[in-house]
């Protein structure tokens, strides 16, 4: 089931525009703390290859354009 829902999201990430490299899944057990170390490691390589998030870069080029009116102050006089 979980192999499953990995793929689905790794399609959904794809329609999206996202490498669907960014998800990913393997199996071991408890005792293989080494593997799980370069697995991780691995992973970790490939989402730092492959950049910044997408959707992060367009959200904070979305809120530099918008000012917050709650940090204003307005003066009267």
């Amino acid at each position: 089931m979980a192999e499953k829902n990995v793929q689905y999201v790794k399609e959904i990430l794809n329609s999206a525009g996202i490498s669907p490299e960014r998800i990913q899944m393997f199996h071991c057990s408890a005792a293989e703390g080494q593997r799980f170390q370069e697995e991780v490691t691995r992973i970790s390589n490939i989402i730092e290859d492959l950049g910044k998030n997408p959707l992060k870069e367009n959200d904070a080029s979305n809120k530099k354009g918008k000012t917050s009116n709650s940090n204003e102050k307005i003066k009267t006089e």
